[in-house]
């Protein structure tokens, strides 16, 4: 039996729980809308000089978000390489330790989710994987 221990940031979208490893996390910020910018049909932001390209989880895991498109956004800012890329999320929740547990083939079409997690109070949070949203 092996089991996979690792550091995760717990946030949540759409009223939903995610874990996401602190390995490929390099910061958080909080943005206005304003600062979001079109390039190429692609939302970015400029964050101390770098342009970096916005990924809106709600989108990607078809859930509604619960925050206005007026609020400030949370957003994690992932690093895969030399690439960047910023997720926003609803909310932060913290961190903590989390054990990986397999989806096997349940759900194996959705590739940037690498696992599953049971938290303290009984709750299922999904695990993404960062890399595949590059």
């Amino acid at each position: 039996l092996t089991l996979a221990i690792i550091q995760a940031l717990m946030v949540t979208v759409g009223g939903e729980k995610y874990a996401i490893s602190l390995g490929s996390i390099q910061t958080i910020e909080d943005i206005k809308p304003e600062e979001i910018k079109l390039v190429q049909n692609s939302e970015v932001i400029n964050l101390r000089g770098t342009v970096i390209p916005i990924i809106r989880l709600s989108n990607v895991l078809e859930i509604e978000s619960l925050k206005k498109p007026d609020e400030d956004m949370v957003v994690v800012i992932v690093k895969k390489g030399e690439k960047l890329a910023g997720l926003v999320v609803d909310e932060l929740m913290g961190q903590q330790e989390i054990v990986i547990k397999s989806l096997g083939k349940y759900i194996n079409k959705c590739k940037f989710i690498s696992g599953a997690t049971i938290l303290g109070d009984g709750e299922i949070a999904l695990i993404l994987d960062a890399n595949a949203l590059f």
